[in-house]
């Protein structure tokens, strides 16, 4: 090898080193170098650069295009759908929702219903044929010579048999039956009911006084399906709804059928909603116009159908439907408007009648019976066509039907009357007993002591009475207030609060505060009569008396006639309500044990123990008196007057019931002396016209007047009732009665429309009766001068052994 080749002497390569500046410097010379040839690029070029990158968007086609479209559009229709099905998904539960809790729990605010109380019948009763055949016309009883229907009466002779309607009472039900009821007399002998025999007790169903309606102006009365004539529940569904029972609440063939009919008839004789769809618009929605109101009319009405069955959705209809006007009130319900028009319940009713209600549906207002009666007359006789069509009722009884008359009741007569003094009181009682206003808006029934009889004969009395006494009296702008009570329970029966006895506003028997004058003479008697040392004999000074007061002030009471009698036996004292006997009688026994017999009596009131107040100068309502004399005609047992008996739920629960529990709150033996001497008055003393008008009546009471003649009272009762009357004038002025010339007049004309019975008072074992002289007020044998007979406390009363 030469020297040439060889590696070693080649000589060594050298290599540059860069900074890292250099390789900079560098990169900037290339792409400045490269730049010229970007911009010699073609738009072209460009496109095809991009278009070899992503082959697929180098060409769209039409079907591609119409592809994508579809894609999208189909995206949003099934999201928008999704979105939409969720959303009334969402409603429809809202709508159930809203649907059940108000179907399922109280559909309605019903009204407070008020009743009478029950005419109760036992043998031996005080009680005339009269009576009875007075209430059954109350109670819309149909006199008949044969009976086939509740409601039912016949009159033979001294016997009446009636076909009684079934009733829930407030203890428990009853149902319907027919009894024969026998008098003798006055007085009822026999009860029989004609399938089970012989009866201890009975009773007719009461009268429904009012109606409590709330705020919300419906009224209605809920009856359940069972109790609605299955021909009135076959007639609203031939004109209303003949598919009910099987459509699903909505039916477009029903809108068709009827599209039909109503262009036949050239006028609109059928309606396209079902009976289904009417409820969802009567019960939960507003009656406007609307697409969205009549989109919800068919969704509720869709979920009412799947909830619930045909006759709960029925019986809801019936008793929801529209039917009309009784003054602020609407009429909703077919018994309620049963009520209304015809005044019976809607189980009496006939054909006609139930034709009526029918035809009633379509428009309660234009086919008014009151107002418009060709129409209701013409819209009736559609209804029994259609009824005589569908074979509801045979031709014979579709002619009859149809030359019925209408038919229907006086307003007044069917509405309930309304007795606005009473309902007040009951008003407050109830505002005491319930503790919320949800409870009275839930249809609780409200049974009374009223009673129907002596209201109507007190309202006569006092209407009758006032503008005979303005004028025979000469004086004018009378007032009244008067209220009876049942002795017996205690219970309220009769109130007149004011001279119009329509007229709602100041309740003067509950709220005006009179002097009550004599009417506290029984407190003052009874207080000595209670002690040993007075008995009905014993001499009281009648003679000029003047006290003077703690600041001076002189009194000197006089007796109305002015007149002094040097001494009186204590009962003539009293009969004849003469003042200075029974001050120095007050004075001597205490006026603060007087004051303190008045609230045993009853008067919640302080009463200052002040002299006067032996004279009556105490202010107190006609309800205070009533308690005070309905405690003595209780012989001293005390209980708490009431308007209301009982109180139910709409189910029948009793929510309330008042107990007769009386407390005796005095001796026997002063009590029996206080009546006997109360008798007395109404014998012999300042009450005898009683006497005079009833001569085979016993009865007992207090007249009283005030200084000046501003107020004119009488208090008394027979052997069942307690009745409380007053007159004067509202501004205070002079009245110009004595309490015999005006409140008794007034008290004998209320008496003679009723049935009046005799004091029977049980004498106890410790009264005898014994003369007694009225010269020494001692025991004297008979023709020792004069002597009277009365009842003594035989252990106290000491005999004189010969005259003296």
């Amino acid at each position: 090898m030469s020297e040439k080749d060889s590696p070693a002497e080649k000589p060594p390569r050298k290599r540059s080193r860069k900074t890292a500046a250099d390789k900079s410097t560098e990169s900037a010379k290339a792409e400045q170098a490269a730049k010229p040839a970007r911009k010699k690029r073609t738009p072209s070029a460009k496109s095809k650069a991009k278009s070899e990158s992503n082959p697929a968007k180098a060409k769209r086609t039409w079907p591609q295009i119409k592809s994508r479209m579809l894609g999208t559009l189909w995206s949003i229709i099934w999201k928008g759908g999704l979105t939409l099905t969720l959303v009334i998904a969402l409603y429809v539960i809202y709508l159930d929702s809203k649907i059940s809790r108000q179907f399922e729990g109280n559909k309605w605010q019903l009204p407070a219903q008020v009743y009478a109380r029950a005419m109760q019948f036992y043998p031996g009763q005080y009680l005339s044929i009269d009576e009875v055949i007075w209430e059954l016309k109350r109670l819309n009883y149909s006199q008949v010579n044969q009976l086939s229907s509740t409601g039912q009466y016949i009159v033979q002779g001294n016997k009446i048999t009636i076909h009684m309607r079934s009733f829930e009472f407030f203890d428990g039900p009853e149902a319907d039956r027919v009894i024969e009821l026998g008098f003798g007399g006055q007085k009822l002998r026999t009860i029989r009911d004609l399938a089970l025999g012989n009866l201890t007790t009975a009773r007719l169903e009461p009268v429904q006084i009012a109606r409590l309606s709330n705020a919300t102006g419906q009224d209605r009365e809920f009856v359940p399906l069972e109790r609605i004539p299955e021909m009135l529940k076959d007639a609203l569904l031939v004109v209303e709804d003949r598919d009910f029972y099987h459509h699903h609440g909505v039916s477009p063939f029903s809108i068709l059928r009827a599209l039909y009919s109503n262009i036949r008839a050239g006028r609109t004789v059928q309606g396209g909603s079902t009976l289904t769809q009417q409820l969802a618009k009567n019960f939960y929605l507003s009656r406007e116009r609307s697409f969205n109101r009549k989109f919800n009319e068919a969704l509720i009405a869709l979920i009412l159908d799947f909830r619930y069955s045909k006759d709960q959705i029925l019986e809801a209809y019936l008793n929801e439907v529209y039917l009309g006007q009784a003054y602020n009130q609407g009429v909703h319900g077919v018994e309620l408007a049963s009520e209304f028009y015809f005044a019976k319940p809607v189980d009496e009713l006939e054909y006609h009648q139930i034709a009526l209600l029918v035809g009633l549906v379509k428009g309660p207002s234009y086919f008014n019976p009151r107002r418009y009666p060709e129409r209701a007359m013409e819209r009736r006789d559609l209804v029994l066509r259609l009824m005589a069509e569908d074979q509801l009722i045979s031709p014979r009884e579709y002619q009859i039907a149809l030359n019925r008359p209408l038919g229907i009741e006086d307003m007044e007569k069917s509405a309930k009357v309304s007795h606005p003094g009473y309902l007040d009181l009951v008003s407050r009682e109830l505002n005491e007993l319930l503790d919320s206003q949800d409870i009275l808006d839930a249809g609780v029934r409200v049974f009374t002591y009223f009673d129907l009889h002596k209201q109507t004969a007190m309202e006569d009395a006092v209407a009758a009475g006032l503008p005979l006494l303005e004028r025979n009296k000469k004086v004018s702008q009378l007032q009244a207030a008067m209220v009876s009570v049942n002795v017996e329970y205690n219970g309220i029966s009769a109130l007149v609060a004011g001279r119009d006895t329509r007229l709602s506003g100041f309740n003067r028997v509950l709220d005006s505060q009179r002097n009550i004058g004599s009417l506290v003479k029984p407190a003052v008697y009874l207080t000595a009569l209670s002690t040993p040392q007075y008995h009905l004999g014993t001499l009281l000074a009648d003679k000029p008396l003047s006290l003077k007061d703690e600041q001076g002030n002189r009194w000197q009471p006089d007796n109305y006639d002015h007149q002094y009698r040097g001494e009186v036996p204590l009962y003539q004292a009293f009969s004849q309500s003469i003042n200075l006997p029974a001050v120095n009688l007050g004075l001597a026994v205490g006026v603060d044990k007087v004051a303190g017999t008045l609230t045993k009596l009853g008067i919640e009131s302080a009463i200052n123990p002040y002299p006067s107040l032996l004279l009556g100068a105490l202010e107190l309502s006609s309800l205070d008196v009533a308690q005070m004399y309905s405690t003595i005609a209780n012989s001293g047992r005390y209980q708490k007057l009431t308007s209301i008996a009982a109180i139910t739920d709409a189910v029948g629960g009793v929510i309330y019931q008042h107990h007769n529990a009386k407390e005796t709150r005095f001796d026997q033996d002063a009590m029996y002396l206080t009546k006997y001497a109360m008798k007395r008055v109404t014998l012999e003393g300042t009450a005898k016209k009683l006497k005079q008008a009833f001569p085979t009546i016993q009865f007992a009471g207090k007249t009283g007047t005030t200084n000046e003649l501003r107020d004119s009272w009488f208090a008394g009762f027979d052997q069942n009732t307690v009745t409380v009357t007053w007159l004067g004038r509202d501004d205070n002025k002079v009245a110009g009665l004595t309490g015999g010339q005006g409140a008794l007049e007034v008290y004998i004309r209320y008496l003679k429309e009723l049935n009046p019975e005799s004091i029977a008072d049980q004498r106890p074992a410790s009264i005898k009766w014994a003369f007694v002289s009225e010269q020494t007020g001692r025991q004297a044998p008979p023709g020792c001068g004069k002597v009277v007979n009365l009842p003594v406390r035989a252990a106290e009363f000491l005999a004189t052994p010969a005259c003296m």
